[in-house]
């Protein structure tokens, strides 16, 4: 994701809908429709393409007792609200 983890622990709560999380260190955990879903976040990480210097975080998701229409809207409803407008 091409954000920094500031930029990204701002848009998380709305990202998740507002349900309660646990932050440990490098991992955020979160209970929903009976199951849980984890995230493993990498150290703040930059690629460069000439001069320029763009942040971003590798971020692994774990899901544990959810069917995968819930996964599915999960994944959705978090990447609306990461999507950046441009043009």
């Amino acid at each position: 994701m091409g954000f920094t983890r500031a930029e990204f622990e701002r848009i998380f709560p709305a990202a998740i809908d507002h349900r309660p999380f646990d932050v440990d260190g490098s991992t955020i955990r979160s209970t929903v429709n009976g199951g849980s879903m984890q995230l493993d976040i990498s150290d703040q990480k930059f690629r460069n393409i000439a001069s320029i210097s763009l942040p971003y975080l590798e971020i692994e998701f774990s899901f544990e007792q959810l069917a995968e229409d819930d996964v599915t809207e999960i994944m959705r409803f978090f990447d609306l609200r990461y999507q950046r407008g441009g043009g």
